[in-house]
């Protein structure tokens, strides 16, 4: 896993912009973008800073043959196919689901229900369009 891939999750995990987290360490956004995209790597000052902030070590985020650990979300979000703004919906939907799931106001079996719809939902679409593509 590459630097920028790390530093995306990691900024991403502690619910901060990526603006903010420039600021935060004392980037611009564009040098931040550099590191995010791999057009450069940070100085060592600024590598320092950066890891700090996300409770990781200098040689753990510089190595490309060390990946994090990534939850369901992060696995489809990180190794999706499909248009980042798409993706980026259906991660927020994620999140909404999370939250109703967790929530304690929701009766289990109101969850359970719930959960038979989204499942419901999910193969009447894939039967949809398998009987379009024949």
């Amino acid at each position: 896993m590459l630097l920028g891939e790390k530093l995306e999750i990691l900024i991403e995990r502690r619910n901060m912009s990526k603006t903010e987290f420039a600021e935060s360490v004392g980037i611009t956004y564009r040098g931040l973008a550099n590191y995010l995209n791999g057009s450069r790597k940070p100085k060592k000052e600024v590598l320092e800073k950066i890891c700090s902030k996300l409770e990781v070590t200098p040689e753990f985020i510089t190595d490309d043959t060390k990946s994090l650990i990534l939850d369901s979300k992060e696995r489809f979000v990180f190794n999706s196919k499909s248009d980042s703004s798409s993706i980026r919906e259906a991660a927020d939907y994620l999140e909404k689901g999370k939250q109703i799931f967790e929530s304690s106001s929701i009766s289990s079996d109101d969850k359970k229900a719930l959960f038979s719809c989204l499942t419901e939902l999910y193969f009447n679409s894939a039967k949809s369009s398998n009987q379009e593509r024949s």
